[in-house]
């Protein structure tokens, strides 16, 4: 009996020790490379994947920068010969119907951790953040027009004509998403209301620009009065020390959207890419969104994040059909080409 009684004690420890070795290497991470596809900026990207390498040092990891749009193109080109692992930011709910199948199937650990409806219910998108769209307002030009920018109605004064700059929202997520904003003020996708209003402001000199930082910092700079951007974007320019303009919500309604990162199909550090998106929905890859002024997705509450940060009470809040929205995306943006070719002016 005691004889046996040994024997399990032995067996019992051995066994503690070999969950506590597979514990320390789970939390210690993998080895290697992983290679990142990214639309973050850069001091955003440093925060993260410091953060990431806290956990995980035995990991390499490379990146290459671009818009939503050059990555997404990028990861299909090479969808028979991935060389990369992971996009990393830029993706959203409307991407699934176009680049889905390009993307792995994977739900994070963490996943649970995220606020209802930035839940991966795809199975494809991790989302991490939550971003709002604003205009910034070049405060000298302001003053010289004569004008009040308060919200879509007040960008079609023929005082602001050339002076109001953004992004393509073919191919730029957060352009995308001033238009999705845009969309819901005026009644939806398909509203008539919405659609004259887009020619009308096309007619007044909207400025299209291939980049989403360029209207921030062109703003601010002084080529153009307003600039449609998102508050990330225009917190960071602030809070680094840019003066000279200020943030304006539009009084018809803001809107929010979900961000996601997703692994690329048929990555070659798969392993790693997993452990990634566990990464981003963690409490310490969610504390990484709100020290670079990004609204972290989570449930958790967590300290911190810039003052420069509107209150979402004092903005006028809508909630967008972004399942309309995503599922209708290819007809909307054919239709703001077709209107951009009737209407645009550079």
């Amino acid at each position: 009996m005691k004889k046996a009684l040994s024997i399990l004690l032995i067996a019992m420890v051995a066994i503690t020790a070999i969950f506590a070795q597979a514990a320390t290497e789970a939390q210690e991470g993998g080895s290697g490379e992983l290679i990142l596809y990214t639309t973050v900026s850069q001091a955003h990207y440093d925060i993260a994947i410091a953060k990431f390498n806290e956990l995980y040092p035995n990991i390499k990891v490379y990146y290459t920068y671009g818009g939503a749009g050059d990555c997404k193109a990028r990861i299909q080109a090479e969808a028979a010969n991935p060389q990369a692992d992971v996009q990393f930011g830029g993706l959203q709910y409307a991407d699934l119907a176009a680049y889905g199948d390009y993307f792995e199937t994977y739900v994070s650990v963490n996943d649970s951790k995220m606020q209802d409806g930035y839940k991966n219910t795809s199975g494809k998108l991790t989302f991490h953040d939550i971003q709002i769209p604003c205009m910034i307002v070049n405060d000298a030009l302001e003053a010289q027009l004569g004008v009040k920018v308060t919200g879509w109605n007040s960008l079609l004064d023929p005082a602001l004509y050339g002076k109001v700059v953004m992004a393509n929202p073919t191919s730029s997520s957060s352009a995308w998403n001033n238009l999705q904003c845009l969309l819901t003020d005026f009644g939806g996708w398909d509203s008539e209301a919405a659609w004259d209003y887009i020619a009308k402001l096309m007619q007044n000199g909207l400025v299209v620009v291939s980049s989403s930082s360029i209207p921030g910092k062109s703003t601010f700079a002084g080529e153009y009065a307003v600039g449609l951007s998102y508050e990330p974007a225009i917190v960071k320019l602030i809070d680094a020390g840019t003066t000279g303009g200020h943030m304006v919500f539009w009084e018809e309604g803001v809107t929010s959207v979900g961000f996601a990162s997703a692994i690329i199909k048929g990555a070659k550090n798969l392993a790693n890419a997993k452990l990634f998106m566990d990464f981003l929905q963690s409490d310490a890859g969610q504390q990484s969104y709100l020290d670079a002024a990004a609204r972290p997705a989570t449930t958790t509450k967590l300290e911190g994040g810039s003052p420069t940060m509107v209150d979402l009470d004092t903005v006028n809040y809508k909630v967008a059909d972004t399942e309309a929205l995503a599922n209708n995306k290819a007809a909307i943006c054919d239709k703001w080409n077709e209107y951009w070719a009737k209407y645009g002016k550079n």
